[in-house]
């Protein structure tokens, strides 16, 4: 019975990472779409005030700078490409710490996984709306609103690539809801806080290997029993003499155990709510230079919904039985998903009455993002998967000019780090070092209207995939190749004083 819970409880761990390991790579995909108008020169100074009120967004202290009632909306199209090369999948060594040097039943040595290894666009481009309202109930007192979304990511794979184990589709969508106050304490000097109210929502499927998973609980029984069975000649492994092929009551084993025989699936719908706050400032010691600062806080939200898992239906009942006496059948899932904190520092200098100088950097505190746990109610232990991302850095310089007539002109240029490395990269998050290079404009219709449009093109380093199939991604296999991705923004809005 000891043997028997401990194949159980090896079982489900392997499965259960293998299902939803990834998850928190999506919420890693940050965005910094949250303004048209900053969109046009790479987002610099938009910590010191960005030109408009979607400034609010990264600084609340901004508000300061404008009076009365002021309201913007708008949206940025994200064109997102991202495409795979050269990939290539296996199962690992790992199995023969299990006993098994060779592939059960037919002695042939462990093949390569199965599928293309090139694929196709998987990313979906999407709109990310934005809106900020301003009101002035005093001349130094700014109560605000913004509404924004400061993660997403969508992407989505053929059901028969190579890398189907790690990824079939990512989907996640997330609002924040931030009402804020700003204060002028002095001529040079305003403060600002906001409170965030953050809806996430989620969906996450990969395929699955219940083949692997099967011959993994095997050579776990053999294992727990102090057994330690080799290759023998003619390149089979006796598994102890006994036959993979058949049922093994002696460990509780049903029969099939073969990898790559038992192909299926599994995913994860849900949501849920996390809180946290802004608090920024700004500086400006003369009437033609301006500083921000500005810190947006950590943020843990735990998203619950359903698991699913999806087997084939030429499943042996012997094997299905199995799996789902170890907790391997539909129910309720959650995971804490851990958001990082950014402080961002801003410029904001008139060189001349014509041309502005701005200049932005922000740190983001990706290094806190350790692990992704994921916890089951059907009886399954949690899955613990090492994401051990690294800190991440933005730097943008731009330049606005404006001239007599209605139009005024931007233009920046940015370089962003990426918080994934090549051994932690995985196709859910097409992700790498981004070159940024942007243009916009803006079009006053009138005294209190005006229309802004921007375009950003991301350079993104061609990203490489190097997966080892180790811990919870056993049933995953090694996956190695490279994701070549690029970005193109399209941002429009509208603001209006009254």
């Amino acid at each position: 019975m000891r043997h028997r819970a401990r194949l159980t409880l090896t079982t489900l761990a392997l499965i259960a990472g293998t299902a939803f390991a990834p998850q928190a790579q999506a919420s890693g995909f940050q965005l910094r779409e949250q303004s048209p108008l900053s969109l046009g020169n790479a987002f610099a100074g938009i910590s010191a005030g960005g030109g408009d009120l979607t400034s609010l967004y990264f600084n609340p202290a901004v508000m300061t700078q404008y009076d009365g009632v002021q309201f913007t909306f708008g949206g940025t199209y994200v064109g997102l490409s991202a495409k795979i090369n050269n990939a290539s999948g296996s199962r690992t060594s790992d199995l023969t710490s299990l006993g098994f040097n060779v592939a059960p039943v037919t002695g042939a040595a462990l093949s390569p996984i199965s599928g293309g290894s090139s694929h196709p666009n998987a990313a979906i481009s999407a709109i990310l709306p934005e809106f900020n309202i301003m009101y002035s109930p005093t001349q130094d007192l700014r109560v605000g609103l913004s509404v924004n979304v400061p993660f997403g990511l969508a992407t989505e794979y053929n059901a028969s690539w190579v890398g189907r184990y790690h990824a079939l589709k990512t989907d996640l969508k997330t609002i924040d809801i931030a009402p804020s106050l700003a204060y002028r304490v002095s001529k040079e000097f305003s403060f600002g806080v906001a409170f965030i109210a953050r809806r996430a929502d989620a969906e996450l499927t990969n395929g699955v290997d219940y083949g692997t998973a099967l011959a993994l609980k095997v050579g776990s029984g053999l294992a727990a029993a102090g057994l330690s069975p080799v290759a023998a000649p003619g390149g089979n492994s006796p598994v102890a003499n006994v036959a993979m092929g058949a049922p093994n009551a002696a460990f509780g084993i049903p029969g099939f155990a073969t990898p790559g025989a038992w192909d299926g699936a599994a995913g994860l719908k849900g949501g849920g709510w996390g809180y946290g706050f802004k608090v920024g400032a700004t500086y400006q010691p003369s009437q033609d230079l301006r500083f921000g600062l500005a810190y947006n806080s950590a943020m843990t939200m735990t998203l619950k919904g359903d698991a699913s898992f999806q087997f084939p239906a030429t499943m042996p009942a012997t094997d299905l039985g199995a799996l789902n006496a170890a907790g391997l059948k539909n129910g309720r899932g959650s995971a804490d998903l851990s958001l990082p904190a950014t402080a961002s520092l801003g410029f904001d200098w008139k060189t001349s009455p014509t041309f502005t100088l701005q200049g932005e950097v922000a740190r983001t505190t990706w290094s806190k993002f350790k692990e992704l746990r994921v916890k089951f109610d059907t009886g399954a232990p949690d899955s613990v998967t090492d994401e051990s991302w690294k800190d991440s850095t933005f730097i943008s310089l731009g330049g606005t000019w404006k001239t007599n007539t209605p139009w005024t002109f931007r233009a920046g240029l940015a370089f962003d780090t990426s918080a994934v490395d090549d051994n932690h990269r995985t196709p859910r998050i097409p992700d790498n070092d981004r070159k940024w290079v942007s243009v916009g404009l803006s079009y006053t219709l009138s005294k209190k209207a005006t229309i802004d449009v921007g375009y950003s093109r991301l350079f993104i380093a061609d990203g490489k995939m190097n997966l080892s199939a180790a811990g919870p991604n056993q049933t995953r296999g090694n996956l190695t190749g490279t994701i070549l991705a690029e970005i193109n923004l399209f941002g429009a809005g509208f603001r209006y004083n009254f």
